[in-house]
């Protein structure tokens, strides 16, 4: 089990919480917040899969006490994926599964419905309120150039089809195409792979970094904390 403490981060701007993510509008989603014009170098695509401009860049787990460290990042895309996604569920995401199917298991067992207009986030029976989010994983290499990631691309229909999705990536700006252009329909089978350019001075040569896909979790809205 890992040490849990309280982890103090600064936050560049008051903390912005959406709602539900219904739809790809980077200039609606918390005001703006992941745009150029106000904070976007300090939200990244953990903010921006739970709808929440912390202002902070994020990490999962780190407001409820956990820090990923060097460590956590190094193993197979299982290992790693998997102590990302727990720490992100310890933040109030739900782990749903490994494929679109287990979506559909999820929606048949909880309807999603929009929040009410008075804000309330509790809704009747099962239903719940909130969006998917997909994530990704790309372990340390064994080179020793590369740290390690994970990224995180969000559903913009999730009361729907399930098949538009975007995603923030790093401190650029939103985007719902993956990382070789093509609009993201299915996080699982889009390209996630990434030309990081020379990152030493004495080796010219490119680094170039892969995600895997791991899993989808669900983001239940008003029920989720990040810093």
């Amino acid at each position: 089990m890992p040490k849990v403490e309280t982890i103090l981060v600064p936050q560049y701007g008051t903390p912005v919480v959406g709602g539900s993510a219904g739809a790809y509008n980077p200039a609606w989603d918390c005001d703006g917040a992941f745009m150029s014009y106000k904070f976007q170098p300090n939200n990244n695509c953990y903010a921006y899969g739970c709808n929440i401009a912390s202002n902070s860049f994020p990490q999962p787990g780190r407001r409820s006490g956990c820090l990923l460290t060097a460590a956590d990042m190094t193993g197979t895309v299982e290992q790693v994926g998997k102590i990302v996604a727990d720490y992100a569920v310890k933040d109030g995401l739900i782990w749903i599964g490994t494929s679109m199917a287990d979506i559909l298991a999820f929606k048949s067992k909880h309807p999603l419905v929009d929040l009410p207009p008075n804000g309330e986030v509790v809704v009747p029976g099962n239903a719940l309120s909130g969006h998917f989010v997909a994530l990704m994983i790309s372990p340390a290499g064994t080179d020793g150039n590369w740290g390690g990631d994970y990224h995180w691309a969000r559903c913009d229909n999730s009361m729907g089809a399930c098949d538009s999705w975007s995603q923030k990536d790093g401190g650029d700006q939103v985007t719902n195409f993956d990382f070789a252009g093509h609009p993201i329909v299915d996080p699982s089978i889009a390209n996630w792979t990434v030309n990081q350019g020379p990152v030493s001075k004495r080796n010219p040569a490119e680094l170039i970094v892969s995600y895997a896909f791991y899993g989808f979790l669900f983001v239940p809205a008003g029920q989720v904390t990040i810093i």
